[in-house]
């Protein structure tokens, strides 16, 4: 869906992902910080996208296959993990969403209009074309 939005609106519009961790899942946060690790290598969204494939395997063997799978430097991305500042990024991002009513994922904001859930395009298309308008 994100994909779509972006070829459909282009420049138009700028997407900025935000960690929201759950509360209650215990490899949460460490898959999150996990991602941003991967991030250092240019493989986020390759990393992100086979943490949601595989969610019901989370945890550090998961995190540690994916990083060679996605030929991450190891050394670097192990150290990256284990890293205070990486993990308080992460709980910065989870204490913003939570200030601004977030209680799951996925929850969107459209120029601070909240959209949430995985919902079709079009229900995307009808927000952000009304707050094209606006403009």
């Amino acid at each position: 869906m994100l994909e779509q939005i972006q070829k459909e609106y282009g420049n138009k519009v700028r997407h900025i992902y935000k960690d929201f961790p759950l509360g209650g899942q215990i490899q949460s946060e460490p898959a999150a910080v996990a991602a941003r690790c991967a991030a250092k290598s240019g493989k986020f969204w390759e990393y992100h996208d086979e943490l949601y494939k595989n969610q019901g395997s989370l945890g550090p063997d998961l995190f540690g296959q994916l990083a060679d799978r996605l030929s991450l430097p190891k050394d670097d991305w192990k150290k990256c993990t284990q890293d205070n500042q990486t993990r308080e990024s992460v709980k910065k991002d989870q204490g913003e969403g939570i200030s601004l009513g977030v209680t799951g994922t996925p929850t969107f904001f459209i120029n601070g209009k909240k959209v949430v859930g995985a919902l079709p395009f079009e229900k995307f298309k009808q927000v952000i074309d009304e707050e094209l308008k606006k403009k």
